[in-house]
């Protein structure tokens, strides 16, 4: 199924948006499940007058918004576990270069992550969108309902604050990486309850 695609190739991207947003493992998996269903829910409304990527992105930014309004957000330790599941790290030559260089990069991956935790969500959000997703200035000014100056001025803060030496070291789009592991599960997941309502659906036809 051809949305089956799109929830693969988005995952990643809404995965980075709601840990951004302060969310832990469990409940970004949770908002991207809800994002991908409330999208194919809303199809026929889709008018491709922006692409595909910036109206799910509309969407999961929305339904960020509304579970922090609900206070059910939950903060995650960055804990080893959670360092190997969201990280890469580069190889290199020679085994003992290789661990040296992989023990480097988890603790370069931790300290970026808890550093970018820890800005006001206003730079946080712009900083993922721009230099980790690679929205444009006018998009995540609309995306973000703010004006495209306080785009790259909220964004120059943030690269201050995130001390740009350390990016040197460590490639942001690494950040809060979406392993390919969890695919499957929302994959499965959305279609499950996609099932279910279109079953429900018939259910109160046939009534």
């Amino acid at each position: 199924m051809l949305f089956e695609v799109l929830i693969r190739r988005y995952n990643a991207l809404l995965y980075k948006i709601a840990r951004s947003y302060g969310f832990n493992h469990e409940d970004a998996e949770d908002l991207m499940q809800e994002s991908h269903f409330s999208a194919y829910k809303s199809l026929r409304t889709f008018r491709a007058d922006a692409s595909y990527k910036t109206w799910l992105t509309k969407i999961h930014i929305n339904g960020c918004y509304h579970k922090l309004n609900q206070h059910a957000i939950h903060y995650e330790e960055a804990t080893d576990d959670v360092i190997n599941h969201h990280t890469t790290v580069t190889p290199t030559i020679g085994e003992n270069q290789q661990t040296e260089q992989m023990v480097m990069n988890k603790e370069l991956g931790r300290v970026l992550e808890e550093s970018l935790q820890q800005l006001p969500l206003v730079y946080r959000s712009v900083f993922v969108l721009r230099e980790i997703e690679g929205f444009s200035v006018a998009e995540a000014a609309d995306l973000l309902s703010i004006t495209p100056v306080n785009v790259k001025v909220r964004l120059n803060r943030a690269k201050t604050m995130l001390q740009k030496q350390l990016e040197k070291f460590y490639s942001v789009a690494d950040l809060y990486e979406f392993h390919l592991m969890y695919c499957d599960k929302i994959v499965r997941n959305v279609f499950e309850r996609i099932a279910r309502e279109q079953a429900e659906g018939a259910n109160h036809d046939t009534i």
